[in-house]
């Protein structure tokens, strides 16, 4: 879907930013780019839609090089999201919304119910479609940014820092949101953070950078148990650990009670957690009350299983 080979962009000179760059992002892959500020994620999302051009090295999307590409055509299979959205504050929502339907020529009618569409796929009412950007919220502007960037269905979704303004329990129900539209709609979706938490919590990839370099590639669970670098490791640290535990649900370690060490069995459980609760909450209750195993439960109440400190011997990773 999206390619570097060898790419090199310097602003200065003896200044690089990107360095011998090479990435492949798959198709449905949902790639989150992370480092500190400065190492070149901003700039390597820019490049993917034409914003900036390498100096030099190849740039292929869909297989077919980027300058190759009519601007209006790439533009129209990628959607943008910023952290500052940049609504159109004389534009009603709706109007927000199809924007980019608007200079595509597409009908009244096709534009109203795509925006119906996006406003309920975004988690908000349609009465929010009348309103004007200076009667929403923070975080209600960042889920209009996100309807927009998808109104001409787009196959690629790029999104920069999209809630790093956005207060924290804010932040934790828009990035469900995101996680949600990406299942719904496989779309690729390459995310800039540099929020540790949010890398682990939104990635089935994740690019750890540092100076203009690609330092780390992988899986969540193999960029927090398995880095091959020193660098990723440091900056992920026990901040990746914890918030993998924060994450990462009971249901993928639970246990049938004969699967577990002693003999343990249903009767002998006094504390119960979900299938759904993350791992840190069956740690934690472990730990709080002194026991080594409790009993899980699916979302119907039905026995499952069981939870011990021994859980994450059990990760696939």
């Amino acid at each position: 879907m999206i390619e570097f080979h060898v790419v090199n962009q310097q602003y200065e000179a003896e200044k690089p930013i990107i360095k011998h760059l090479s990435l492949t992002i798959e198709k449905g892959e949902f790639v989150v780019l992370i480092g500190p500020s400065g190492c070149g994620k901003t700039t390597l999302l820019k490049m993917m839609n034409g914003l900036i051009k390498p100096d030099s090295g190849e740039i292929r999307i869909k297989g077919k090089e980027l300058k190759e590409w009519d601007p209006i055509t790439l533009k129209r299979n990628i959607g943008y999201v910023i952290q500052q959205v940049g609504l159109f504050p004389h534009l009603s929502i709706e109007k927000n919304i199809v924007y980019a339907l608007d200079i595509q020529k597409v009908s009244e009618t096709v534009k109203k119910e795509r925006a119906r569409e996006l406003i309920q796929l975004v988690g908000l009412a349609e009465d929010y479609l009348a309103k004007y950007p200076n009667e929403l919220s923070g975080g209600q502007k960042q889920r209009v940014g996100i309807a927009r960037a998808l109104a001409a269905d787009p196959e690629i979704i790029l999104m920069d820092e999209p809630l790093g303004a956005v207060d924290q329990i804010n932040r934790a129900v828009l990035q469900d949101e995101i996680i949600r539209i990406y299942q719904t709609l496989n779309k690729t979706i390459v995310f800039v953070t540099h929020d540790i938490e949010e890398a682990i919590k939104l990635g089935t990839k994740i690019v750890v950078m540092n100076q203009g370099e690609i330092v780390e590639v992988g899986s969540r669970d193999a960029i927090v148990f398995h880095s091959k670098s020193h660098f990723a490791d440091d900056f992920i640290g026990n901040k990746g650990f914890l918030s993998y535990l924060n994450i990462v649900k009971i249901e993928q370690v639970v246990c049938p009670f004969d699967g577990i060490n002693g003999n343990v069995s249903e009767k002998d459980m006094v504390f119960w957690v979900t299938t759904a609760d993350p791992l840190i909450v069956g740690i934690r209750m472990c730990l709080e009350n002194g026991v080594n195993h409790i009993g899980v439960r699916n979302a119907a109440g039905q026995v499952v299983g069981a939870f011990d400190l021994g859980c994450l011997s059990r990760l696939k990773f």
